[in-house]
């Protein structure tokens, strides 16, 4: 993780080493007063597809840059971002373009080259010309688990996914962990929770190890089963967990809280407030999906699908609204306000205004993000505005602008984990349904 440096000029990179959800602080010096400098970004994710983003300065007159006072002049972004260097890291100019960050193998950190070159150069200058030599460069890792943090392969009856522990001897407050329609088993999140003090299950349902292998209708008993787990489990609190998902995730956790009394806190990220795609049974009622009616699907200029246009309208979604008045859940709904998706600030504002009509007994908040788009992820995961998705073979919209994203990102991640814990610990301990505190983690790495 040394810098490499000629010229005189010195990058630094603090922390070197972190975890993901942290920020960092960039900074040359040694460059000549006033000097137009180009600082780029890269990274591979778990296919080896290389992410870039590059930003141009221009040093003061003591010949420094520092990103966290200093505005972009161009590049992937203008003006004050001090992580953009991260959360607009988008596929390399030889790279197919509308490609989603995976990481898959969380048990190992993100590797970022970070480099300073002379002049405002272009991206493609820079990924294509081997002439183009950085005047100094630093490799940075960023970490999705802590130290100590365990990852634990989960097959409990039906059950698929991965456990992720705190270190210690716990209990710890436990929640399932939910993504969307790419299928599959997401990790990241989970591990960072468990980084930060949480029991994290990272919960798949399709597409994975002997799971259906496409989406069919749902069974409420699943989901009931991946809570039993938990809740058995030596190092989770035993009295109640919560549960996170994003998109389709979204609407399972929402089922989740609604038919599951031990659910007692539920975040719902960019989803529905009824089943999509395919139905939930529960127990001897069936919960029917809503369709999308494919004949307003529209293809931008570029070639993305804009599906927020085939959704259906809110009157419609509304019939098939999920009982949410039986649920003993606290909610947290986050909605991005440029979802290009789905009309999540639409669907955030009717589970809002159901929950008054119906004088909902517990808890429930709806917090909007301007500019956001539909994958809210933790912080200074890079922005992706659209990708290919391979359950429908065609390049999809999510929205969104990498600033507003990114700064999305961090004041979730922090209302998500505040809400978590004052619901699974705090008000449990008030009730004296626990007994001894947990103590958040803080990870130095």
């Amino acid at each position: 993780m040394n810098s490499d440096s000629r010229e005189g000029v010195i990058l630094s990179v603090d922390p070197l080493s972190c975890l993901h959800d942290e920020p960092v602080h960039i900074k040359v010096s040694g460059l000549k007063p006033n000097q137009d400098v180009t600082l780029r970004t890269s990274m591979k994710d778990a296919r080896n597809v290389q992410f870039v983003s590059y930003a141009h300065y221009r040093a003061n007159g003591n010949g420094e840059v520092d990103v966290n006072e200093m505005k972009s002049l161009g590049g992937q972004y203008k003006g004050l971002f001090p992580m953009g260097l991260f959360g607009s890291l988008v596929p390399a100019p030889n790279e197919y373009k509308y490609i989603r960050f995976y990481k898959r193998d969380v048990e190992n950190p993100n590797i970022v080259t970070v480099g300073v070159y002379d002049g405002h150069v272009s991206i493609e200058a820079l990924c294509v010309s081997e002439e183009m030599k950085p005047l100094s460069s630093v490799i940075h890792e960023r970490h999705y688990m802590g130290p100590g943090v365990q990852r634990i392969p989960v097959r409990y009856g039906k059950v698929r996914g991965s456990l992720f522990l705190p270190p210690g001897d716990g209990p710890f407050p436990g929640i399932v962990d939910m993504f969307g329609t790419s299928g599959g088993l997401l990790e990241f999140r989970s591990a960072q929770f468990a980084s930060r003090g949480f029991a994290s299950l990272a919960l798949a349902f399709f597409n994975y190890d002997d799971l259906p292998k496409f989406l069919e209708e749902f069974d409420i008993a699943y989901f009931e089963e991946a809570v039993e787990y938990l809740l058995k489990h030596e190092k989770v609190l035993h009295s109640g967990v919560g549960c996170i998902g994003t998109s389709k995730g979204g609407d399972l956790a929402v089922s989740m809280a609604t038919f599951i009394p031990s659910v007692v806190a539920c975040v719902a990220i960019n989803g529905y407030f009824a089943p999509t795609e395919k139905g939930m049974k529960v127990r001897d009622q069936f919960y029917p999906a809503f369709a999308t009616n494919n004949d307003l699907l529209r293809l931008s200029d570029d070639g993305i699908l804009m599906a927020s246009a085939a959704r259906p309208d809110i009157k419609a979604v509304e019939k098939l609204l999920l009982p949410l008045e039986k649920s003993n859940a606290a909610f947290l709904i986050l909605a991005g306000t440029d979802d290009r998706d789905i009309a999540s600030e639409s669907h955030a504002q009717l589970a809002r205004r159901y929950f008054s009509s119906h004088d909902y007994k517990y808890s429930y908040h709806v917090e909007s993000y301007p500019g956001a788009g539909h994958l809210i992820e933790p912080p200074y995961s890079p922005h992706c505005y659209a990708y290919f998705l391979h359950t429908i073979m065609l390049n999809l919209c999510m929205g969104g602008t990498a600033k507003y994203h990114t700064e999305c990102q961090v004041d979730a991640w922090e209302k998500v984990r505040r809400f978590f814990w004052h619901h699974l610990v705090e008000k449990r301990k008030a009730n004296n349904e626990i007994r001894s505190p947990t103590i958040p983690v803080k990870s130095q790495l």
